[in-house]
Parts: structure tokens; sequence; C-alpha cells
């Protein structure tokens, strides 16, 4: 995973070499998703590249950080890097556009405009390139059967009677030397049909706390997977889940009132959806006392030191 200063210096480095801008039309679900050229003439090509580098610019020079999706908190404006070792076939999809052959153009007679549900734009150099993905939604079609209206010579407005394509900037993800960032998990999430990877991530997670013998899950909220789905995967690689049961064991004991958990017959007591979620911030190890105050905290986001 790179920093967010090496992804700016990449980013820097494509651009001062010179750059060429591709646009690919995503066509189908994004299992089975097929990615088509699309063909430009010289003049849409300079103005659609220009725009979109623009926007990626204004996106870079935010107050932005990195984050591995398996350490996913709740800090803000995370860039996300995907690596989970499962990953949507989308992926390996959109990897293809960074290689040769071309994938075939666009051709309207053979595809409808309905077809289209995502774009990839690729900015590439003669030794490297970047793909950005984006969902349905900032890419604008407008049927010729839908009234649109333009500005005419004169006052009166015309009647458009053709299919519009409007492209605009930013991303969700972003594939950049063999690693998938991910700009809005949210987006993500539904754009890449991640729920049976992330079903597979949290069960292994709950497998490991039912091993360690740690639990009574009164009402199978714990089973259910009944937290939020970023913290039961973020748990899967917590140094908590490392440590004798008994010693979490007696933390818990000694700060029950403090950490909304019980201890009933040497188990925690999992009885609600929230004693579940307390749980979670109790192994992503969110709780932390000050050494230099002592007073104690309970943290949305840290770095290790």
């Amino acid at each position: 995973m790179k920093t967010i200063d090496e992804i700016r210096a990449a980013w820097e480095d494509l651009i001062a070499s010179g750059i060429n801008f591709t646009l690919y039309l995503g066509l189908g679900d994004s299992d089975h998703r097929q990615y088509l050229r699309a063909d430009f003439d010289d003049e849409a090509t300079e103005a659609v590249g220009n725009s979109f580098v623009d926007s990626i610019e204004r996106y870079f020079q935010g107050d932005l950080s990195t984050v591995a999706l398996s350490a996913l908190d709740d800090r803000a404006n995370p860039l996300v890097c995907y690596d989970l070792p499962d990953a949507p076939a989308e992926f390996e999809v959109l990897t293809r556009l960074t290689q040769d052959p071309e994938p075939a153009t666009y051709v309207f007679a053979d595809h409808d405009f309905s077809e289209i549900k995502t774009m990839a734009v690729k900015v590439s150099s003669a030794d490297t390139s970047v793909v950005f993905f984006k969902r349905f939604y900032p890419v604008s079609l407008v049927k010729r059967d839908q009234i649109m209206l333009v500005k005419g010579a004169t006052s009166r407005f015309e009647l458009v009677n053709k299919d519009i394509l409007k492209v605009t900037g930013g991303f969700e993800v972003m594939l950049m030397d063999d690693e998938f960032y991910i700009n809005d998990f949210s987006k993500f999430e539904k754009a890449f049909s991640f729920d049976a990877i992330a079903a597979r991530a949290m069960n292994a997670v709950t497998a490991t706390i039912v091993a360690l013998n740690l639990v009574h899950d009164v009402k199978g909220h714990l089973a259910s997977c009944e937290a939020p789905r970023k913290d039961i995967i973020r748990a899967g690689r917590s140094p908590v889940l490392t440590m004798p049961a008994a010693a979490i064991i007696a933390f818990v004991s000694a700060k029950q009132q403090q950490l909304g958990l019980q201890v009933q017959n040497g188990l925690v007591v999992l009885n609600s959806k929230e004693s579940v979620r307390r749980l979670y911030r109790l192994l992503n190890d969110d709780y932390l006392t000050s050494q230099l105050t002592q007073l104690e905290y309970e943290t949305l986001a840290k770095n290790r030191l």
C-alpha cells in the first residue's frame, strides 16, 4: 500500500511524462461486465481528458490518508487500499484495460445506451497507466425520448433529438501499480457485488472468536454478523485476537461498566446487537489510556506508532 504522498508523487510523474486519455464504457452487471472503448474525435478527447485530469488534481490536493481495507476504521477521507485475499471479479477486467490488446470499440448500432452501467478512464504514458472507475450515476445518459431543450441562436429553446452521454470528473475506485484504491467504500460495496466476499471474511472472523471460547452468543447476534461490516473485518487482523482468552476476560471483568459488557461464568455475554458492537470495539482495541494523563478514551481511528 502506498502512502498518500507516494500516490501524489506517482500521479505527478505520470502527468509530467505526457499522457494519453482513453474512456471505456462498462456494459452489464459487475460479475460479467464488458468494457468497450469509446471513440472520440480529437477535440472531444482533449476537452474530456483535460476536465477529468483537473478533477483528479483537485481531489489529490485534499486532506487525505490511505488505509488498508482490512484495517478500515472511522477516519475521515480515507483512500482505502483493497487487501483482502478474495477480490471482485471486475478487478481482473479493469486490470486488463492496462494491458494489450485494447478492447473493441463501442458501436452505437450494436448496443443501447441503457446498457451502459459504468465507465473506466485510463490516463497513461509510454511506461505506466492509472485507471479510474465510476458507476452509472456520474455518467448522465439522456435518451432522445426524454425532452431536453438547449439555448438556440435566438431567444428560443431548441429540441435536442440525440442520445447524450455526460462525463463528469471524480472516481470511486483507482487502479495504480496493480493496487486498487477505493474513494467511497459505500459506493464500492454496491458497485462491485462485495456482499459475498465480505460475508466470507466476516464468517472467518466470527469463527476465530468462537474458537477462543471467549463469548456466550445468547441470541446468535455474533453468528449473524450483526455489527458494522468494517468493524468485523478489521477485527480479523487485530492483535487482541492473538491474546489468551483469559487475559481478555480479565480485562473485561475489570472494566465491565466502562465497556458496557458483562462477564458470566467466565464468558463475555452477548445478549443484544449493541453488546456485539461493543465486543468488536474491544477486539479492535478502540479503548485507549493516555500514558500522560492516565485518562481513558474510546477512539474512532488510530495510527500505530
